[in-house]
């Protein structure tokens, strides 16, 4: 997950040691002297003339001469037969691997090592490189120099707002004003039945940003009384199992796509969920109080509509229950880390021995994103026999979205009988890095749209966190607005936004300069639109090679504004998110899941993914084609998890 810097204000005066823009590589190549550069290539050739003159250790005492092919060699070596193939064919030869000695004089070796470096001194001396005309980056003032409220770009004031009366809130009819069918992934009324009697949601916010709420509250009158509890694949009403899980290792967005998997699965199932004890998240235990965080923490799992259809417990409440028995001389150990717990083995609420008892004490359903394609068909959960075929037509829908390189999992009545299934997303071999909708499928359209629903309408951030970053976008667009551009009908645009992934992304060919930013995606951009650029870069003068050509903005320049100071500051990543995704126009890192799930926002609001890249090239245009994915997928999103949810049929894929 991407973290933006947590400093409240960006200092004006960054270390040059840090400056990455090319400026510092030109300055220092147009300034170095003939003297320095002639030090440099003595010193080389230098090293030149020695290894040349390493050889001479090695000579044969005997015969005077050296063996080319190994400084070692002590002997001959057998002839030895290879087989060369090419073509249609192969063919045999054989060659003499001994050691090749070729007489060596060493004062010749010294004389053309002598004459090499006369030739390079007199290069240097008498023809001088030119020097490089510098470019227009060097109009870039040092850092020290810069006012920070100066744009690089026009070198004007920044006009950004600094008080919430100077925003443009939504108006205070939006939920009940605005269609709940939301642009390219909406449908008519008549193809949404499970739109009737819904409501855009409210955010609460002392300033109206409701536009950035994708989801409804309340469902439509369907979702509300037909609950995904009671499906064909629900547990008996009279009895209560459970679910358990541990939480990915990855970075926040890796782990929220294990967890909607899981949500969904106990949703379906009806089982009870047990949520995993608090822990230090990677990437997200900053602050100065407890490192620890849990998913209630980020996502409101405790409202009244949620427990209707999830039944969310503590860990500490499940092992009260005595569901499962925990042994003796465990049970301090458990007990200690049943609240939160830390991942180092010697603390006194290490969460080894609580993920070591769920481990033995539940059952692994032995799902990975990986190797399983999990399919919900109600012939196939009430087969007893196991000879159950399905129609022709649904036979092929399963090949189509599972593909030859998983195994076609059905979700049967034997998998569901244990009392507690236990999820072991925190090992290499179950892993659950999938987006959910690629890894499972209902052969039912309805109840697989239905669960789409519940992901979108149930599994969004706390309106704390929506609070925030509504300020921030408002705030963009009132700028941008004194500009020229215009809000669109549906709240977002009037500036476009970037996800530039720096720190720990293991893909470094994505990891591209900010010059090649420009390049990549300039067309894309229009004059004077302000950029909103959400990053983990903390040293912003990485972008200067982007900021003389657009004005650029950054979650530190709306701390104030939007009371940064007094959230969580594990939330920022989560704000930068949101913020990005009301853009005009995205463009984001290519293999982060970051950046996927900004598109996929994106999608929920109804804009198309032709206004959508990548800044990777071979990779630019890759949300512009709505492909059938039949393998794991992290690395982007795509339509499947958003267009025509709202329906009980397979959509067509005319407009994305």
């Amino acid at each position: 997950m991407t973290i933006p810097a947590r400093s409240r204000k960006r200092p004006a005066v960054l270390p040059k040691t840090h400056t990455t823009s090319t400026r510092s590589a030109w300055k220092s190549s147009s300034s170095s002297s003939v003297s320095g550069r002639l030090c440099v290539l003595l010193a080389a050739l230098f090293c030149f003339a020695s290894f040349s003159l390493l050889p001479i250790l090695v000579l044969d005492r005997h015969s005077g001469t050296l063996p080319i092919h190994s400084f070692a060699s002590t002997g001959a070596a057998p002839p030895t037969t290879t087989t060369a193939s090419g073509g249609g064919g192969s063919s045999s030869r054989t060659h003499d691997t001994r050691p090749l000695r070729v007489p060596v004089s060493v004062h010749n070796l010294i004389g053309k090592t002598e004459h090499i470096l006369a030739q390079q001194v007199d290069k240097i001396v008498r023809h001088p490189t030119p020097k490089i005309p510098p470019l227009t980056v060097d109009a870039i003032p040092e850092p020290e120099q810069r006012d920070p409220q100066v744009d690089l770009s026009s070198g004007l004031p920044k006009a950004i707002p600094t008080h919430i009366d100077e925003l443009h809130p939504d108006p205070s009819d939006w939920t009940t004003t605005q269609p709940v069918a939301r642009g390219v992934a909406g449908r008519t009324l008549e193809q949404t039945p499970a739109l009737v009697g819904a409501q855009r949601a409210h955010i609460e916010c002392d300033v109206n940003v409701d536009s950035l709420a994708y989801w409804n509250d309340p469902q439509g009158t369907r979702d509300a009384t037909n609950l995904l509890s009671s499906s064909p694949f629900a547990v008996p009403t009279d009895q209560t199992r459970y679910i358990t899980f541990s939480p990915d290792h990855g970075g926040w967005n890796n782990i929220r796509m294990s967890m909607e998997i899981i949500f969904i699965i106990a949703a379906v199932t009806g089982r009870t969920l047990v949520l995993p004890p608090k822990e230090p998240l990677y990437l997200l235990h900053h602050g100065q109080g407890s490192k620890h965080r849990g998913f209630g923490d980020f996502f409101p799992l405790n409202s009244a509509e949620f427990q209707k259809r999830v039944n969310v417990i503590s860990m500490e409440e499940f092992l009260a229950r005595n569901v499962v028995t925990i042994p003796p001389e465990q049970k301090t150990a458990i007990l200690a880390a049943a609240d939160h717990c830390d991942k180092r083995k010697l603390s006194s609420s290490s969460c080894g021995p609580i993920v070591d008892f769920l481990n033995d004490v539940g059952h692994n359903p032995g799902l990975s994103a990986l190797h399983s394609c999990l399919v919900f068909d109600q012939d196939k959960y009430a087969d007893e026999t196991g000879n159950v075929q399905l129609d022709p037509e649904v036979q092929e829908y399963v090949h189509e979205v599972c593909g030859p390189k998983r195994d076609v999992i059905y979700w049967t009545a034997e998998r569901n009988e244990p009392l507690l299934l236990h999820f072991h997303a925190d090992e290499k071999g179950y892993r659950l890095l999938s987006h959910f909708y690629s890894m499972i499928h209902f052969t039912d359209p309805a109840l697989e749209n239905q669960v789409k629903r519940f992901v979108r309408d149930f599994l969004h951030y706390h309106d704390s966190i929506y609070c925030a970053a509504g300020k921030i976008v408002k705030a963009v667009q009132a700028e941008a607005v004194t500009r020229g551009f215009a809000v669109d009908p549906n709240g977002a645009g009037a500036y476009s936004a970037l996800h530039v992934r720096r720190g720990d992304l293991q893909y470094k060919k994505v990891k591209i300069p900010a010059v090649e930013w420009y390049e990549n995606t300039k067309e894309l951009w229009q004059e004077r639109e302000i950029l909103y650029v959400a990053t983990d870069e903390r040293n912003h003068t990485f972008f200067d090679d982007l900021a003389i050509h657009h004005d650029l903005r950054y979650l530190d320049d709306y701390w104030d504004l939007a009371g940064l100071q007094d959230l969580d500051p594990n939330y920022m990543g989560m704000i930068d998110t949101i913020v990005a995704s009301r853009g005009r126009i995205f463009a984001g890192t290519w293999f982060s899941t970051f950046s996927g799930y900004i598109n996929r926002l994106r999608g929920y609001h109804g804009m198309s993914m032709m206004d959508s890249w990548y800044s990777f090239l071979p990779k630019k245009t890759a949300v512009h084609e709505w492909k059938t994915v039949d393998t794991m997928v992290y690395a982007y999103e795509y339509p499947d998890g958003w267009i025509g949810i709202d329906g009980d049929e397979r959509p067509t894929r005319d407009a994305f």
